[in-house]
């Protein structure tokens, strides 16, 4: 089954999307520019502060197959999307995490493909490497892709998804 034919109850869109997918309202010309893109958009409700940052050039979020597989993930973490807020930084233009984590406050957060240098992390760690920083703990691990097709990779990212969540 493909995600076209998902029917989710209103109560569930309501939480996935806790703000306008577009902006109807004709833009301020009174504010900045800036100030007016500074917004980072998410999918989910981020009821647990767990921050998913991946790179998708070509969808708003991720396509349907990475998506299915994220979900397959955090399904085998015991989470769902409700529980964080996954973030396309290819749409949220030159980010870092100190902008994002003043939006998301995570406890933990993953990174699928994306570097701690393109969000400003002032460290690099090797994939698969549970780190801590401001009370924040990183994973980094290739993109959604790559791991989906590589049974050794899916390993080496349980294995840390483990110890990251206390599974």
């Amino acid at each position: 089954m493909g995600l076209k034919q998902i029917i989710l109850p209103p109560e569930t869109l309501v939480q996935l999307y806790t703000s306008p997918i577009i902006n109807l309202q004709p833009a301020d010309k009174s504010k900045p520019a800036k100030e007016q893109t500074d917004t980072i958009k998410y999918l989910g409700s981020n009821k647990k502060n767990i921050s998913i940052l991946v790179k998708s050039a070509d969808a708003p979020f991720l396509n349907d197959q990475s998506f299915n597989f994220l979900a397959g993930i955090l399904n085998a973490c015991k989470l769902n999307m409700a529980d964080v807020a996954l973030i396309n930084i290819s749409s949220a233009h030159n980010t870092g995490y100190t902008a994002i984590n003043s939006i998301t406050n995570p406890e933990k957060t993953i990174l699928f493909d994306v570097s701690s240098l393109e969000i400003s992390l002032p460290m690099q760690f090797p994939y698969f490497q549970v780190q801590r920083f401001n009370n924040v703990m990183y994973l980094s691990a290739p993109s959604l892709n790559i791991i989906e097709d590589d049974k050794a990779i899916k390993a080496q990212l349980w294995a840390s998804l483990k110890q990251l969540f206390q599974l």
